[in-house]
């Protein structure tokens, strides 16, 4: 599939970006006149209009729906551990000038990570992957939040979580995902070295 990504950052965007994204959040993909917000929706409508192989939402529908509630989990438990408390307050705060605030790391080492990692932790168990051996969403959905948190250099050791971060580990380990994570670790230097 042919496709065009822009580069945005939502804490600096424009008022304008509210028309498309109302939570002023990222993802957004714009198909022709086709706006559409939330990295779930977009993954379910690129599934129906140029469906992978194999599906990234199983078609059985209880492992769909496991699929759907990891990326939920991920996408508000997770990512509002991992964003408010390691990458706004390290990355961003540096991007924007703003001091860094370990005290608020600190706390979400301390009180708020644990619980969630603890749950994906058991929920993989001796999984390979989220849906049992079949790589999903749910994989895809759970690794993003833990490429920002190895961003940030705060990743938990291995003995605290072993399931997830092999899991992770397993996921560093794609083609793909190497490629794209070194995209990432080179932008994130570039915006750091712009806004230095």
């Amino acid at each position: 599939m042919d496709f065009a990504s822009n580069e945005l950052i939502p804490y600096t965007a424009p008022k304008a970006f509210n028309e498309m994204s109302p939570l002023r959040k990222i993802p957004v993909l714009e198909d022709g006149d086709f706006t559409l917000n939330d990295s779930s929706a977009i993954c379910a409508y690129l599934q129906m209009i140029a469906p992978p192989t194999p599906y990234l939402i199983p078609e059985d529908p209880k492992d769909a729906a496991r699929i759907l509630w990891i990326e939920e989990y991920a996408d508000t438990a997770v990512f509002d551990v991992v964003s408010k408390g390691f990458f706004q307050p390290l990355m961003v705060n540096r991007l924007l000038g703003k001091p860094i605030d370990m005290d608020r790391v600190a706390r979400a080492i301390k009180e708020e990570l644990p619980p969630c990692f603890d749950y994906l932790d058991s929920y993989l168990s001796e999984d390979e992957w989220f849906c049992g051996s079949e790589f999903t969403l749910a994989d895809i959905s759970i690794y993003a939040q833990m490429a920002n948190l190895k961003h940030t250099q705060h990743l938990p050791k291995p003995s605290l979580y072993p399931n997830l971060m092999n899991h992770f580990e397993k996921m560093m380990d794609r083609e793909t995902v190497a490629k794209l994570f070194q995209t990432e670790v080179t932008y994130l230097q570039n915006m750091q070295a712009k806004y230095a």
